[in-house]
């Protein structure tokens, strides 16, 4: 499930998500920029500073989008293929980014922190819940299979040289 800019906009606020996207070494966006930037408006008429700021903030988005589905991967491992998807799963995956987002800004006491704590403990014991009902990684079950290429160097190959 990957998460959109403006699915993190939208859930925690345009100020919010502009204070923490952009990298602090570029020019700040204002709320209206970042709402504009993540709902894909034409930026072609800001000024040069604002959009590497925009650019750089999506680019964030969409790396802790990506860490956090596989993160939420990891914990569903174990799920079925036709068994549903929890209600609360779209809101924690939100968490999940928004706590990527932070990085080190999220410290220890943190209300982002322990919201992020409560979703892994919620995906861990929904993982455990797969895990008992039967379900193996993947559903594929058995041992897994592991193929390579044949080896290019060895000691005889490499005498040679």
């Amino acid at each position: 499930m990957q998460i959109t800019a403006a699915q993190l906009v939208t859930r925690f606020g345009a100020e919010e998500i502009a204070a923490i996207a952009v990298p602090k070494w570029l020019d700040p966006l204002t709320p209206d920029q970042m709402s504009a930037a993540a709902n894909g408006d034409d930026l072609s008429q800001w000024a040069d500073a604002a959009k590497l700021s925009a650019q750089s903030a999506l680019s964030r988005i969409e790396t802790v989008s990506g860490r956090a589905a596989t993160e939420l991967a990891y914990y569903l491992r174990f799920r079925a293929p036709t068994a549903d998807a929890p209600v609360w799963l779209p809101d924690d995956t939100l968490e999940l980014a928004r706590y990527h987002l932070y990085d080190a800004a999220g410290n220890a006491d943190s209300t982002v922190r322990l919201r992020y704590q409560d979703v892994i403990k919620r995906l861990k014991a929904l993982m455990d819940e797969d895990a008992a009902n039967g379900v193996s990684e993947g559903d594929k079950g058995g041992a897994p299979v592991v193929i390579s290429n044949p080896r290019v160097f060895s000691r005889n190959t490499l005498r040679r040289w």
